[in-house]
Formats: C-alpha cells, sequence, structure tokens
C-alpha cells in the first residue's frame, strides 16, 4: 500500500493503485480487517499488555520480599514478562489447591453429616441432580472432616461440556470471571475515592462473580467496553462508584464489611459518591429545544444516555441499603427509577429506530428494573409500581445469546473457561416475576390488607408457575442446576409455593376431591425441595461468600425449622430437625460478617432458639451468644422487612399491626434479660 495523499481501496492482495503501478503492496492490518478494525485490534493487544506490566508491578509491590526478589530476578534474566506472570499465576493456584481445601472438597454439614432422612423419599428431583450426583457419599467414621471428591461420572453428559464438570466439583467462589475488558479498565478515572487500580478491578471482578447474575439491570459487555475506552454512553461515574460499593461486599480482602457506617471504609466512601451523583443525575432536566438550536438532538441523546445509567445505579442502591437494613430509604430509588424509566419511555415500545446496542440496552434495563421492582413489591407486601411488563419482548437466548452477554468464568487448574448461562437466567427470572408481578397486584392494596384469595385462584396462579418451571431450559432444570444463582432460582421457586399455599393449608372444600393433589401436598413437597436445596447449595458452595439474597431463604426457613423443632420434641425426626436448624443459622451467622442486616436476623433468631440449640450450635460456630443478643448493633434499623411468617396474608396481617423486624428488634431492647428464651416471638 503506497503512502501520500493517494487513498487506498484496501483491496487483497493488491490495492488497485499499486496493481496499476506494478510496486509491492504493504498492509498494516490482517486479510480480514479493515483498518479501523485493526486500529481497534492494536489498541486492545497493547491495552492487554500493559494490564500484564501492571499486574506484575502489583505483584513487586504487595508480595513477600522474597518473592519480589525471584520476579525482580527474572526480569534482570530477560524472562518475558507474560512467562513471568504465568509463573506467578501458575503458582498461586498450587498454593491455593494446597491451602484452601474447598478447592477440592466438599463442604461438612454441622453436627449431623447425612441428609436428614425426610428428605430422601422418592420423587425429590433434586436428589436426582448432576450436582447431589457429583457429591461424595458419607465417609467411615473419624474420617476427615471434608471430603475429596469422587471421580466425574462416565456415564453423563453436562451441559458445560463433556469435559467441563467443574461447576459440579468445585465451589463457585474459587472461579475467576474471564472477560477482555475486566483485566484493563481503570477504575481511578471513574471515581475520586481510591486511585488503586488493583483493588478496584478486583473489586469490580468480585461484584460481577457473586452478584450480576442474580440482580442484573445492565449489560455488562456494553458496560466494561465503555469504561474501558472513557466513553460515557453505557458507563457513568455514578453507575462505577455504586458498583464500587456494592462490591465491596463481595470482595474478601476488606474487612468490617457489615460496619456501613464507619467513614474509613471503602464501602462507605463509594456510597457518599454515589448518592452525592445521584442527587446530582436525578434531578437534571430534560434539555429544552430552542428553535435553531443545532445541537438540541445531541444534548436529548446525552441525557437519555444519563437517564439509562442512572436508573441502573438506583436500582443497585436501593439494594445496598437494604443489605445496610435501611430498605425505608432504599425503597425510594427504586420509585424515583421508575419515574425516571417513564421519562424516556423505557417500558414502550421505541417510536422510532434506535441503533441495535442503544436498543439492547434500554430492553435489558427496562427488564431488569421491572424485576427488581417486583420482587421489592412482592417482599414489602406493596402493589407494584409496574403493573404491566416492559412491552419490548426478550428474545431466545438460544438464538440471540449476544444480546445478554454470556459470563463466563474459569476454574482454578482449568484452561476452558464454563459459561454461567446468564442469559437464561436473566429470561426465566423476567417471566417468573412477571406471573408474581400479577399475584401481587390481586393480592396487594395500597394499605398492604390482602385480598383473601380463592382456592381457584391459589391454583390459577400454581400452574402457571408448574408451567414456568416444565418450561425452564436445559441448564436451568432440576437436574442440570449447580451454581448458586441456579439454585436460588429453585429456591425462589419453592419459597412462592409454601407462601401461596399456607392460606389454604386448612380448606376442604369439594373442589380439593379433583386434583391430583392437596394443598397441604404441595406445601409439604415445596418445604423438602427447599430444604433440599439449601443443604445443596452448603454442601458444594459453603455460606461463607457473599450472597445478597441467600439470607432471605435461610432466615424464612429457620423461621419454620424453630417451630418443627419444637414439635419434633419426643420425635425421630428431633436430631434432623436440629441439624438443620444449625446448618441455616451458621448461615445467617457467615452472611452477618458481611451485610448488616444479617447482623439483625441473627439477632433475632438467636434469640429465640432454645438453650440447648444456642449450646450445641456454639460447637460448629465461633460466636458469643452473649454479643449477639445484646452489642450495640452501632446503627439504627430503617426497615419495613415483614417479620419471618409463611403465607402472605399471615405476613401483611401482622404487618399492618406493626410488626416488621425493626419492632422486633426494637422490643428486645426493652428486655430486661439477654439469656435466650425457648419463647417465640413473631421474628
Amino acid at each position: 500500500m503506497l503512502a501520500g495523499h493517494i487513498q487506498c481501496d484496501g483491496e487483497r492482495p493488491k490495492c488497485s493503485i499499486c496493481r496499476d503501478r506494478a510496486t509491492d503492496c504493504e498492509f498494516n492490518t490482517n486479510a480480514t480487517e479493515t483498518h479501523t478494525q485493526a486500529l481497534k485490534r492494536k489498541f486492545n493487544e497493547l491495552q492487554a499488555r500493559r494490564s500484564t506490566f501492571e499486574q506484575i508491578y502489583d505483584v513487586l509491590r504487595t508480595r513477600s520480599d522474597k518473592e519480589a526478589e525471584e520476579v525482580f530476578r527474572r526480569i534482570r534474566k530477560g524472562t518475558d514478562a507474560t512467562a513471568i506472570l504465568r509463573h506467578v499465576n501458575y503458582g498461586d493456584v498450587l498454593v491455593q489447591l494446597a491451602l484452601v481445601p474447598e478447592a477440592r472438597f466438599r463442604f461438612e454439614f454441622p453436627y449431623l453429616t447425612d441428609m436428614p432422612p425426610y428428605l430422601l423419599g422418592s420423587g425429590n428431583p433434586y436428589l436426582d441432580s448432576e450436582l447431589y450426583g457429583s457429591l461424595p457419599r458419607q465417609p467411615p467414621p473419624n474420617h476427615q472432616q471434608q471430603r475429596l471428591l469422587p471421580e466425574p461420572r462416565k456415564d453423563t453428559g453436562s451441559v458445560y461440556g463433556a469435559d467441563q464438570r467443574d461447576p459440579y466439583l468445585k465451589p463457585y467462589m474459587s472461579a475467576a470471571v474471564v472477560h477482555p475488558w475486566l483485566g484493563s479498565v481503570k477504575p481511578s478515572q471513574w471515581t475520586t475515592v481510591s486511585s488503586d487500580d488493583v483493588l478496584m478491578r478486583k473489586i469490580l471482578h468480585d461484584y460481577f462473580l457473586l452478584e450480576y447474575d442474580w440482580f442484573t439491570v445492565f449489560q455488562k459487555d456494553y458496560f466494561l467496553e465503555d469504561m474501558a475506552m472513557e466513553n460515557q454512553r453505557f458507563c457513568s461515574p455514578l453507575l462505577v462508584n455504586t458498583l464500587l460499593c456494592h462490591g465491596c461486599f463481595c470482595h474478601g480482602g476488606l474487612q468490617d464489611r457489615a460496619e456501613f457506617w464507619n467513614p474509613k471504609s471503602l464501602g462507605y466512601q463509594f456510597l457518599a459518591e454515589a448518592r452525592r451523583l445521584f442527587e446530582a443525575e436525578s434531578e437534571t432536566e430534560r434539555p429544552s429545544k430552542y428553535p435553531n438550536d443545532p445541537d438540541w438532538e445531541r444534548k436529548e441523546q446525552e441525557w437519555e444516555q444519563r437517564r439509562l445509567t442512572t436508573i441502573q445505579a438506583a436500582c443497585i442502591l436501593t439494594l445496598i441499603y437494604n443489605l445496610n437494613g435501611s430498605d425505608k430509604i432504599g425503597w425510594r430509588y427504586t420509585i424515583r427509577a421508575v419515574e425516571m424509566g417513564n421519562e424516556i419511555h423505557l417500558f414502550e415500545a421505541p417510536l422510532e429506530p434506535l441503533e441495535p446496542e442503544m436498543q439492547c440496552a434500554r430492553a435489558y434495563t427496562a427488564w431488569g428494573l421491572f424485576v427488581w421492582q417486583s420482587l421489592g413489591s412482592h417482599t414489602y407486601l406493596k402493589v407494584p409500581l409496574l403493573k404491566e411488563p416492559p412491552a419490548t419482548p426478550l428474545p431466545d437466548p438460544l438464538e440471540q445469546p449476544q444480546w445478554y452477554g454470556e459470563l463466563w468464568v474459569r476454574y482454578p487448574l482449568t484452561q476452558s473457561p464454563v459459561p454461567t448461562h446468564h442469559g437464561f437466567q436473566f429470561k426465566a427470572r423476567a417471566e417468573f416475576w412477571t406471573i408474581m408481578n400479577e399475584f401481587s397486584c390481586l393480592a396487594f392494596s395500597d394499605h398492604r390488607a390482602p385480598c383473601k384469595l380463592s382456592i381457584n385462584q391459589i391454583f390459577t396462579v400454581h400452574n402457571r408457575l408448574k408451567a414456568w418451571l416444565h418450561n425452564l431450559p436445559e441448564p436451568l432444570t432440576p437436574k442440570n442446576i449447580v451454581l448458586p444463582h441456579q439454585l436460588k432460582l429453585h429456591m425462589q421457586y419453592n419459597h412462592m409455593l409454601i407462601d401461596l399455599f399456607t392460606p389454604a393449608l386448612s380448606y376442604a372444600g369439594s373442589e380439593l376431591a379433583q386434583l391430583d393433589k392437596t394443598p397441604h401436598d404441595i406445601y409439604s413437597e415445596a418445604l423438602i425441595h427447599q430444604e433440599t436445596l439449601i443443604r445443596l447449595y452448603y454442601l458444594r458452595h459453603g455460606f461463607e461468600a457473599f450472597d445478597s439474597f441467600i439470607l432471605h431463604f435461610l432466615g424464612f426457613l429457620n423461621h419454620i425449622t424453630m417451630d418443627a423443632v419444637e414439635k419434633s420434641t419426643g420425635s425421630s425426626f428431633l436430631e434432623s430437625r436440629r441439624s438443620t436448624l444449625l446448618l441455616l443459622t451458621k448461615g445467617i451467622h457467615d452472611q452477618s460478617r458481611l451485610a448488616f442486616v444479617a447482623k439483625v436476623i441473627l439477632r433475632l433468631q438467636v434469640r429465640v432458639m432454645r438453650p440447648e440449640d444456642v449450646d450445641l450450635l456454639q460447637r460448629f460456630v465461633e460466636i458469643e451468644t452473649d454479643q449477639v443478643i445484646s452489642e450495640p448493633l452501632g446503627q439504627v434499623v430503617h426497615t419495613d422487612w415483614p417479620v419471618y411468617e409463611a403465607g402472605h396474608e399471615a405476613k401483611a396481617d401482622l404487618f399492618r399491626q406493626g410488626q416488621t423486624l425493626a419492632s422486633a428488634l426494637a422490643s428486645m431492647s426493652l428486655e430486661p434479660t439477654a439469656t435466650p428464651s425457648p419463647t417465640r416471638s413473631p421474628s
């Protein structure tokens, strides 16, 4: 290709100019690239190379003197930077697998190590799953507490590929997110809170690993690319600071994550900055259209783009306040998000064609916000803010996987990444909460007074939920689920069945004669499935890693289990029920070190446990009962979280009587003693 002012047409193997002049044609691009694509490729190569040097610098800065000297010695010998980093990372993986047994072992139930017998009846689909089949059987007596994994099944395939069984053999928290932009973003360009890009990249990584698949309101590929390219189309300082705040709950390297009120903590500082930016962004008015203003359309477009990232941040801010025990404050952000969504007609079909990326980002955000407000409304017994789902339908993940942006993870000592099936998960949750949004519109009023549903209405909702379960894609079926967010999807389903059928347990009408299962049958089966799922979650993943929603299931089932323990006195099931009680309380305790609201739940539930069960708990959990019950929490609780109770009608009745977790906590502080008592309370 000739230099100069003559335009090259880019034809191969010679451009027309060089062909006419019979000269050699030299290209700066690959054979299938345009010049723009070549520039982008070279930029990415430079970014990757820079990221390698940054990681080596981080090793020199943070490792021991001996490790740093070894890296420096290799640099002086002229060893390639990539080879040095490979040596460091490979060594880390070996050390990780040697020192962290959960990367090779399964977790062990406290107290009784077997599954309770009442879960082992025929017809439990989760005991016929690939996950349960991949777990080791009970070892001989006096075996080590954690057990080596068995050999993978030889006769079964996997939704992750025939040779990719890591999700069934290793805990999810040992995996690492694989994304071309995540290692090169510079968060310091988006926040004034910190200049430590290495730490902030780790925080973002842990957010995407642990939380993104469950609470999803933005398309991560667009966000990360714009973040790396310093483009504010799908990224903004507000959204970055909000994600970094949420990521602080997830990152294991940060201490005292539950102390959200501590101004020295990173989480506090990111939240303060996010709140400041939100107040400015959410109040920015739509640009006025003046005659002869050539920039009006550009200003309008930029304003709508900022609205989109502001809506996304508002949803995540709501969740952060929920974790801080301040959901009464946090819900205001969701209300404002819906208002902003209506301002830009987010829930309507676009009036004019949009380019594909923006159309995807808008639909993604619309459905993410719809799911979030539906979940929040149902949890807090409110009429939904949105009565109808977004007008733009979600595409089929099989036909348009790139629309959703798959989340890929790699497990230790494995080269090939595996998908988390993000698109299937996103669409399944959207369909589930579309059903439940209609239920909430039917069941709740503006005063949270529940409408008593007829048995026909209850079974109509049940039939829709059953159809939803039956139509789940293969990776999300009971046989194949394994990842935390997949297990929680089924926990959500069974939780709803328990709530749905509790009011109908005493029903004995003639309509039941025509049914295959009575309300009591469905309720009991859902309860068995729920406990099975939570136990499988623990055996494979443990409860130590942050999970913003597992607490909801742990606390609810523990409330039911405490009643079951009391009623099982003298029964052969008593010890199994106590085993479940200890497991669930351990999970709440583990999460209480990561989120403030879990401390509140732990205090309320330990307070009403039987003294003998508290004594037994202390054998398996490092817990000071007096501190849990009576030590100052350090922050006021601003929550409308209903007390734990089965059935939406019962919860709503208690709420109207002023019984919430906040009121239960306040009543505890008025009691003269902090000694555990067998007397149950509404919490």
